[in-house]
């Protein structure tokens, strides 16, 4: 990990972008506001969290679906072991974790289960567009873009670009790849004819596999089902920061609808910022995003970056605990599933997976 350049370019983003966070607070201000909140809020946002979590569950369960339904029980703990894997992986190396972990639970196919996961990366952008266009016919988007691109050194015009075409293109080009078009053949013929006659019919197979996993995305009511389950995914964890908001007085800047409108608004930029490669658990991106935002809406800076600090930081910390703790409970490691999930070693063992359905690429 420490030898891969991607570790280190995801390192070097996030001090950066920590940097710029910390560079546009008081610290000492700050610490009074942290000093001064109410962390008894914490219990009903992280319970909440939670629940945003469970709907993520039953998300991926209809994602599955086309392979195999399997219980919401058997997916938490996976969903949770992979959000525990992104924010202490760089640049979502969890997402792997995860699908090789459900791949050896419950003998499907990793790449299938990789391309789901996917799917849902893609509808999570665009649930958040979709609250961030809602937002913008009541408060000043273009304004409050210009305002991040200047803090971020960059045009509002690309920044917006780099925030949304991201994910409109990728779901276009899933939804064209699910029904196995000509083009799509001819363009696996060529990639993998510069490859050894031995290695050609694999790489055919994972391809495949992987628009296996894009089967859901075939019909234009399963496209409205998955958009319509990522919806309380996204509002239980706005939610969650509502809740938190309340513990450092946004309430007493907004009214309580604009409290939503901003939070709103903070759930899309902060999570958004993700696209941007840095460290596990978006740390420096998610943290000037979120604080930079809620500034240029009006709220104070101490206020903002002691908000933002609580808020990250319970978004991590719990999951990442109950992670660990599923892990440790099948007598296993990040460290492990990390290496096995890249093909460092042996699969791990099936003692405690579900039922014996082999899996197309379990080797």
């Amino acid at each position: 990990m420490l030898k891969s350049p991607r570790f280190w370019l995801a390192t070097g983003v996030s001090l950066l972008f920590l940097g710029l966070f910390f560079s546009r607070i008081d610290m000492g201000e700050t610490w009074g506001k942290l000093s001064e909140a109410n962390y008894l809020l914490l219990i009903p946002a992280i319970l909440v969290y939670f629940g945003a979590v469970y709907f993520r569950s039953l998300r991926w369960q209809y994602l599955l679906s086309p392979m195999r339904v399997m219980p919401i029980g058997r997916l938490f703990p996976v969903v949770v072991v992979g959000y525990m894997a992104n924010n202490l992986l760089p640049i979502r190396l969890g997402e792997v974790v995860r699908a090789y972990y459900l791949g050896e639970r419950e003998r499907v196919s990793k790449t299938a289960a990789l391309a789901t996961i996917i799917v849902e990366r893609v509808f999570d952008g665009l649930t958040l567009l979709f609250f961030a266009a809602v937002v913008s016919l009541f408060l000043p988007l273009v304004g409050l873009l210009q305002g991040l691109g200047e803090k971020a050194g960059i045009p509002w015009v690309l920044l917006a670009l780099a925030m949304s075409m991201p994910f409109v293109l990728a779901i276009a080009f899933m939804v064209a790849a699910s029904f196995s078009p000509p083009w799509l053949e001819r363009l696996v013929e060529r990639v993998t004819a510069v490859l050894p006659s031995r290695v050609r019919p694999r790489v055919k197979g994972l391809v495949q596999m992987f628009v296996d996993g894009l089967d859901v995305l075939k019909s234009p009511r399963r496209l409205l089902v998955v958009f319509l389950l990522s919806l309380p995914v996204w509002l239980a964890e706005a939610l969650m920061y509502y809740i938190i908001g309340f513990s450092f007085g946004l309430n007493e800047t907004f009214s309580p609808a604009e409290m939503a409108g901003v939070i709103l608004l903070v759930t899309a930029t902060s999570n958004l910022a993700g696209i941007i490669p840095s460290s596990g658990g978006g740390i420096g991106t998610f943290d000037l995003a979120a604080a930079a935002t809620l500034t240029l809406l009006g709220v104070e800076g101490a206020v903002a970056g002691a908000y933002t600090i609580v808020l990250h930081v319970a978004l991590l910390l719990p999951v990442t605990l109950l992670g660990l703790v599923f892990l440790w409970v099948g007598n296993l490691s990040l460290a492990r599933l990390t290496r096995e999930s890249r093909g460092g070693s042996a699969p791990l063992s099936h003692a405690s997976a579900g039922p014996a359905v082999e899996a197309e690429d379990s080797q």
